[in-house]
């Protein structure tokens, strides 16, 4: 029995939904394999590759999708949570004022933005933590280890 496009695609979405990852792979192959450049296709191969933890796979998916209709809000929301998890801030930023560019609004979107924003802070936070050098702290062992402690906790606080 030979599928349309839009069957195959409904059979791939409902073998997604229950969790048939290999079944649902089958489905949109095919469909990718006749229309490489169907949106939803390319959009639901992109999901389940994050699904399965494969998130740097499902970029070229998501993009394809995005050329091919750029104003679909899922297309978008997927495509930046993927840019998140990868710690691609600057692009996930940038995807989020493309979103905005083309027309795509609303809470989801402000709710990505938010979290780029609180993922580019702790980056930001994270990248300015410094280890101390080892001859500070072996200063500090020095002080602890001469029983000369009020100078060695005034060491240890400077080091934090």
């Amino acid at each position: 029995m030979k599928l349309s496009i839009d069957q195959a695609l409904q059979r791939g979405i409902e073998a997604h939904k229950a969790d048939r990852i290999q079944e649902a792979d089958q489905y949109y192959t095919a469909i990718l394999k006749t229309q490489p450049k169907h949106p939803d296709a390319n959009h639901n191969m992109g999901v389940l590759a994050v699904g399965i933890g494969k998130v740097e796979q499902a970029l070229p998916f998501f993009k394809t999708a995005l050329e091919v209709n750029a104003s679909i809000a899922q297309f978008w929301l997927s495509y930046i949570n993927a840019l998140i998890k990868l710690e691609k801030l600057v692009d996930a930023k940038a995807a989020c004022e493309q979103a905005r560019g083309n027309g795509v609004e609303g809470e989801a979107l402000e709710q990505m933005e938010q979290r780029v924003r609180s993922e580019d802070q702790v980056s930001n936070t994270a990248s300015q933590i410094q280890e101390p050098l080892q001859e500070d702290v072996k200063a500090v062992v020095n002080l602890y280890s001469q029983g000369q402690l009020m100078q060695c906790l005034d060491s240890a606080e400077k080091l934090l």
